[in-house]
């Protein structure tokens, strides 16, 4: 009897790319907030955003949820997030 064992796992993907400069201040920015889709997750990143909005004088803020924590955002996604905000941040739940 012969057993075949596949290895899932691969190695790291190396990619290069250009960090976005940052903001001289954060007042009267966009904040956009990605939920990764764990449960409350969208609790702890409302309640950060009320909190950086208060701290830092944010103008609004842009909510992006994600099908699941294993899935990237979508181009789209993306593409919207940096159309309408200047600072990004994501966040995990649990």
């Amino acid at each position: 009897m012969t057993i075949t064992v596949l290895d899932p796992t691969s190695g790291p993907v190396k990619t290069a790319f250009d960090m976005a400069p940052r903001p001289g201040s954060l007042k009267g920015l966009t904040l956009g907030l990605i939920d990764n889709g764990k449960r409350n997750s969208d609790y702890m990143l409302k309640e950060i955003g009320r909190r950086l909005k208060d701290l830092y004088g944010f103008r609004g803020e842009v909510h992006l949820k994600k099908p699941s924590p294993s899935h990237a955002v979508s181009e789209d996604a993306a593409r919207e997030l940096a159309e309408k905000a200047q600072v990004v941040l994501a966040g995990i739940g649990d």
